[in-house]
């Protein structure tokens, strides 16, 4: 095992978190707290996260909605065994499982039609481009060389009709993901973009689409993560559990 840090996070409606997670290599960043606060999940629901890395999104929404149920999927193996000692410290073995496979070699393991959302932060960089990272469990965090866009979007396979694929992706990819989604038949539904400061361009897109749904897409407000002076928006202390 590398070595490790123990983390805590809140977020709001979920309480303190404890996260076990790499000194260096993959970690959690705030996209993923994002996603997490952005994900509609109902009592029951069976989720499935695949590129889970230590669990830190299906722990969040499993503190939060805790008449759900949640499969971390993680090819890493190092990270599979954070994951399940990060789901075990947190005390939610009863209802989050973690699967250390390829997410684009599940079907032996998963039914079809089976769950009712899936929750994603996919790698932002396409192969070949991008700077490399020198931590090899960073650069399959960031890069598509283990599994590109559409093997993540293949696993919309595993969706039951009117079930939600969420995701959280670069704004500017957010067409090249929308074209791919809608070839699957995943109808984008909701969207929120993410904005560093109020008058910057949006770098993060947080989209929620439904396998076969109809037409008509709500746009969110946008999220503006930092004020003029660097510190966290009001919003932004509100997601993080932050009183000032």
């Amino acid at each position: 095992m590398t070595e490790a840090t123990r983390d805590a996070i809140s977020l709001r409606g979920t309480g303190v978190v404890q996260v076990v997670q790499p000194a260096k290599g993959h970690r959690f960043t705030l996209d993923s707290i994002l996603l997490a606060d952005f994900c509609r999940i109902k009592p029951k629901e069976r989720v499935l996260e695949p590129g889970a890395g230590t669990g830190i999104i299906s722990i969040l929404l499993a503190k939060k909605h805790r008449r759900a149920n949640f499969t971390a999927v993680e090819v890493q193996p190092q990270l599979a065994e954070l994951c399940e000692r990060n789901i075990t410290n947190n005390s939610l073995e009863d209802r989050t499982t973690v699967l250390a496979q390829d997410l684009r070699r599940l079907s032996g393991s998963l039914v079809r039609g089976s769950f009712s959302a899936i929750v994603a932060n996919p790698p932002y960089i396409k192969e070949g481009t991008g700077r490399a990272s020198p931590h090899a469990g960073r650069q399959i965090a960031r890069h598509d060389r283990a599994a590109s866009l559409p093997s993540w979007l293949n696993l919309h396979r595993f969706l039951k009709n009117g079930g939600k694929y969420c995701l959280v992706f670069p704004a500017a990819r957010l067409a090249e993901l929308v074209a791919l989604m809608e070839r699957r038949k995943l109808e984008p539904k909701r969207l929120r973009l993410v904005h560093p400061y109020g008058d910057r361009p949006a770098s993060l897109a947080l989209l929620e689409s439904v396998k076969e749904g109809g037409s008509g897409l709500e746009v969110l407000p946008p999220l503006i993560v930092h004020e003029p002076g660097g510190g966290y928006t009001k919003e932004m202390r509100e997601i993080y559990g932050i009183e000032k």
